[in-house]
């Protein structure tokens, strides 16, 4: 008995990505600017300029 073979995940993801260029981009591009903000929040209110005691009770 030969079993039948299922589409992969890549196969789908594939498809959809020819089918839907331009969703793909823009899902990307929010993604990389999510990322971007959160860097800069990050960085921006981390306060590692504070003093070691500060920077240690946060965690």
């Amino acid at each position: 008995m030969a079993r039948k073979k299922s589409k992969t995940l890549r196969s789908r993801y594939d498809a959809w990505l020819d089918a839907n260029p331009i969703t793909a981009c823009v899902i990307v591009g929010c993604s990389v600017a999510l990322t971007l903000v959160g860097i800069f929040a990050f960085v921006t209110f981390a306060g590692f300029g504070s003093s070691a005691e500060f920077i240690y009770s946060q965690f």
